[in-house]
């Protein structure tokens, strides 16, 4: 895959407290105990130290649940970030990448964002040349698709990777190379889609509407149920939103994945 960072986040607000770890939100639906990754992430840090305190998060969510767009594992990757500098732990990225990959697939990545391209389980990453700061709506249909359901749906085929091949394939490398090139068309293609218009054929249904509204440049983003759609301006995003009866964000392309306040 090649993953992009944008302008859309969460806020995280860490506090110490004298022991345990306590997490409340502004999103009924997250769970605030062991199932939550941030609570994960910080279990994963006192078991690698001999830290005695407690820690308070608040997380202020606007990145949707089940969108296809990385808003856990980037919390994830912030929650690591954040002890690193709150318990004065000196862990370089290496080790915190390393620690990302224990959480889960997607969490390296946002241990740094920009444009990387992302091969194996997440783990193997390689820096491309920062796409340039343009314009994107997302576009996100009320339906939570299971990140399970998709990947198990039999119409998603996996071919195995020929012994005497690399981790890119030619598909691959030509993705990279249109990127670089910023022939959109040729970059913007999603596996994922088939699975899930099959299992929600309203999803393609939406695309085909946008395409037809004369923006070619949409794909959904991980496995659904968000789309993305490349806009030319901050004026023509704002004015296919208005004519999008669903919920979006007009955000931009981001270098980086954590910003401290």
């Amino acid at each position: 895959s090649i993953f992009q960072t944008i302008t859309l986040s969460d806020t995280l607000i860490f506090d110490e407290i004298s022991e345990g770890i306590e997490i409340t939100t502004n999103e009924p639906s997250l769970p605030v105990d062991d199932r939550n990754i941030v609570y994960k992430a910080i279990n994963k840090v006192i078991s690698k130290t001999d830290i005695k305190k407690g820690i308070h998060v608040q997380i202020l969510k606007n990145i949707p649940i089940c969108a296809g767009l990385g808003g856990g594992s980037s919390n994830a990757a912030g929650t690591l970030h954040a002890l690193n500098l709150l318990w004065q732990l000196d862990w370089d990225e290496s080790m915190l990448q390393n620690m990302a990959a224990e959480l889960g697939s997607d969490v390296p990545y946002f241990v740094k964002g920009g444009t990387q391209s992302v091969t194996g389980k997440g783990e193997r990453l390689h820096i491309l040349p920062s796409m340039p700061e343009i314009w994107v709506l997302l576009i996100h249909p009320p339906i939570a698709l299971s990140t399970a359901k998709v990947y198990q749906h039999p119409s998603l085929v996996f071919y195995p990777h020929h012994k005497k091949q690399d981790e890119y394939s030619l598909t691959f490398r030509k993705a990279i190379s249109a990127l670089m090139e910023q022939d959109w068309g040729k970059v913007i293609y999603n596996r994922l889609e088939i699975p899930a218009f099959a299992l929600v054929p309203e999803l393609q249904e939406l695309k085909l509407k946008i395409k037809k509204m004369g923006f070619p440049y949409v794909g959904m983003s991980g496995s659904g149920s968000t789309f993305f759609v490349l806009v030319e301006s901050k004026k023509e995003g704002e004015e296919l939103s208005k004519k999008i009866n669903l919920k979006t964000n007009l955000v931009q392309t981001n270098k980086s994945a954590i910003q401290w306040v």
